[in-house]
């Protein structure tokens, strides 16, 4: 019996259903090949060929066969290259055993994703050598490269809906990338971004849907819980209020979040660049007359109260019963920007304070997370890890610590004392 009137599913495929867990193989490619960091991915996502396979004129074959002649690459090296890139790809199995049990409940479920034609055969089980064990989880499967459509076109969302049998106005979508979620509201969909299973499950259940709360038991041995700033101790800005200045300064929608957290951001993050390079880049970047205009735009852009207190209260009741830390993905700096701002000592507040700035290494590069746990002098499994972003917490799963994807404090603070087994709020 559905609620709310929704009586259809739909979901992506890469990016929600199969993530990519573990960087390190392909930033392994890149040293191989002395290469910059990502300089792999782009030489897969961004091949000229890369709408054309997803869209069915030419094969995975030809795909791979040009990357590898861009690369240098043939016969047994390409092979070993296209199994070493997807080598950290993990299939989400909680999110595909919810999407069951929707099935189980009633409702319609379909697989819609951009990508080449021979994902039909491992989603539908017709090549069982390389089947995903999905078939099923879904009533249907639109694939990009079997129909000649891919999103956001509108097209491909009203083939997926006329296979499942609903109007748009009774199906949910699902999809990481912020322009089919954008499209498919266009098309009349209710569309969620995904951003992990902790905060679908809140979306799904705020539509009506029957999809229960994770089961929770105490964890034997934890010794450490480490905690992100960004997300978890402080809120960070949503995509309205990017959308808004987007709005007020004229800008195309995104421009605003590549400039700010794009990929000087993440230069900044590992220290590779100053905060004043930084402002320096967003004033050429946004075309103001100083570094110190862009300096005040940016005060603006974060200004607001989205400090959470319940998290701080939690770390300051868990600090002595177990070891705490703090592990951010920041720039240099964000120790006197916080005791500033919010007249807190991180030294004094956690027993490590990890700042990707300081030590050349950001999430979710597993090398990070190691670190922090030698710091803290403890096993992966001995570590709960809270962090908003479900890049970061797959990595730190994946490394084998325990993972709360923060939603919110009521939500995840919960959480986080399931695990625990006693009280902390």
């Amino acid at each position: 019996m559905t609620t709310n009137n929704i009586q259809a599913a739909i979901f992506d495929y890469g990016g929600v259903l199969m993530r990519t867990v573990d960087p390190t193989p392909r930033r392994e490619l890149d040293r191989r090949y002395g290469l910059e960091p990502g300089s792999v991915e782009k030489a897969v996502f961004a091949n000229s060929l890369i709408d054309a396979v997803q869209l069915g004129h030419v094969s995975s074959d030809e795909f791979w066969t040009d990357v590898g002649q861009q690369m240098g690459l043939s016969g047994e090296d390409l092979a070993e290259f296209r199994q070493t890139f997807r080598a950290g790809d993990r299939l989400d199995g909680e999110l595909v055993a919810l999407i069951r049990r929707l099935r189980d409940a009633g409702y319609r479920t379909a697989l819609l994703s951009n990508a080449p034609a021979s994902l039909s055969e491992r989603a539908d089980c017709s090549n069982p050598a390389e089947s995903l064990g999905i078939a099923d989880a879904f009533d249907v499967t639109v694939i990009s490269g079997c129909e000649g459509l891919m999103k956001p076109d509108p097209a491909i969302f009203e083939l997926a809906l006329t296979r499942v049998g609903v109007p748009a106005e009774a199906a949910v979508f699902v999809d990481d990338w912020r322009v089919n979620v954008a499209a498919a509201r266009q098309v009349g969909l209710h569309a969620i971004r995904f951003n992990g299973l902790a905060p679908l499950r809140k979306q799904l259940q705020e539509l009506g849907l029957p999809v229960p709360d994770p089961v929770l038991a105490p964890l034997p041995d934890v010794r450490a819980v480490i905690f992100d700033w960004g997300g978890v101790m402080e809120g960070l800005t949503d995509d309205g209020h990017t959308a808004e200045w987007e709005r007020r300064m004229g800008l195309e929608p995104g421009t605003l979040r590549d400039i700010l957290w794009g990929e000087t951001w993440r230069k900044l993050s590992i220290g590779a660049i100053t905060n004043d390079e930084y402002i320096q880049y967003v004033a050429d970047r946004l075309s103001f007359p100083s570094a110190a205009a862009a300096d005040e735009f940016t005060d603006e852009f974060y200004a607001g109260d989205r400090f959470n207190p319940e998290t701080l209260a939690a770390v300051r009741r868990l600090r002595g019963r177990y070891k705490v830390a703090l592990l951010s993905n920041a720039w240099p700096g964000q120790y006197d920007v916080i005791r500033e701002r919010f007249e807190l000592d991180l030294y004094d507040e956690f027993d490590i304070y990890v700042n990707s700035a300081d030590v050349g290494l950001r999430k979710p590069d597993p090398a990070i997370f190691r670190l922090a746990l030698e710091r803290l002098g403890v096993a992966p499994q001995q570590a709960i890890f809270l962090d908003d972003l479900v890049r970061n917490v797959d990595s730190a799963r994946e490394v084998g610590i325990h993972t709360v994807q923060f939603v919110d404090p009521a939500t995840s603070l919960a959480e986080l004392e399931a695990l625990l087994g006693h009280p902390i709020t």
